[in-house]
């Protein structure tokens, strides 16, 4: 069982005691034994950190994807991984750039690869999870990225402004696999359950279908230019940058992952304040209530 699954578990014993005593009312004998049981539950709730994250997620699922609580389709279950895996892994590395900064460490790729560790029931699903580490850092970074792709799971198919705010803190290459994994459990109108440390969540067979049309309605184009310009700063604890080009314009982004901690500081050393010329990769995003973002992404820096 997962630590969220106990805690919801936990938390029906809690409202079926509290049930019981209302009906008992001040009964002599069973009155102090629901009350101390209750008092044990709360104490098990409260022991639980409210925040408790884990390199482990799992997907729950019905519908056509599934036997009952006998056996999940194999098909499904590759056609669903594999986004998964990738949306993991692209967080991840994002999570890993942005904490360079605050260890003092030259970038090294995290090991994001998962493992398929159980086949839970009730729902039918799978549970994926981290068993191999590269660092003292990798089981925190993957277990960080989990929890901000099943957020952006459900921000997807929760309305298009929670989308759109999700978006604005996601690689733009996640949105293909986004759109990939929704539309596999959109066919087989299933639902979603999402599980990972002490977060859960729980997203209807319409909810699927709507984040799905969501997604898909959202169209992505990526270019690359070079703009002549003055670097105004590296954010080495971020992973932002921020320069204005020859026109006056501010442009600030995100940092290519692929550039490591000593490129950036000498990159900061010779053209901080400084023209020179920027390599930028432009995403433009439209959104399927007509807004669009545009987003920049340091690639390079020359003079």
């Amino acid at each position: 069982m997962s630590i969220f699954s106990e805690i919801e578990r936990i938390k029906a014993q809690i409202l079926d005691t509290e049930r019981m005593l209302k009906l008992v009312g001040e009964h002599p004998i069973m009155s102090d034994s629901l009350k101390d049981k209750l008092n044990s539950l709360k104490e098990r709730l409260a022991n639980f950190p409210k925040d408790l994250i884990e390199p482990k997620i799992r997907l729950l699922f019905s519908g056509n994807a599934v036997k009952g609580s006998i056996g999940i389709k194999s098909r499904f279950v590759s056609k669903t991984m594999k986004p998964i895996q990738e949306l993991i892994k692209t967080q991840t590395a994002l999570v890993r750039f942005g904490g360079v900064g605050k260890r003092g460490q030259a970038k090294k790729s995290a090991n994001s690869e998962l493992y398929l560790t159980a086949l839970p029931t009730g729902s039918f699903g799978v549970e994926l999870s981290q068993l191999e580490h590269n660092d003292l850092f990798d089981e925190e970074d993957v277990s960080n990225a989990i929890k901000q792709v099943v957020e952006l799971i459900e921000a997807s198919t929760e309305s298009d402004e929670e989308f759109e705010k999700a978006i604005e803190n996601t690689p733009k290459r996640n949105l293909a696999n986004l759109k990939s994994l929704l539309k596999t459990i959109s066919d087989a109108n299933s639902i979603l359950k999402l599980e990972t440390g002490s977060f859960g969540v729980s997203i209807s067979e319409k909810e699927v279908k709507e984040g799905f049309e969501r997604v898909n309605a959202t169209t992505n184009e990526e270019d690359e230019v070079f703009i002549n310009g003055v670097l105004r700063g590296i954010l080495l604890d971020s992973g932002k940058f921020e320069m204005i080009t020859g026109e006056g314009n501010l442009i600030n982004g995100i940092i290519n992952p692929e550039l490591t901690e000593e490129q950036l500081i000498e990159y900061d050393r010779n053209f901080l304040n400084k023209e020179c010329r920027i390599h930028l990769s432009v995403n433009k995003t439209t959104f399927v209530s007509g807004r669009e973002k545009v987003s920049y992404e340091l690639i390079e820096i020359t003079e």
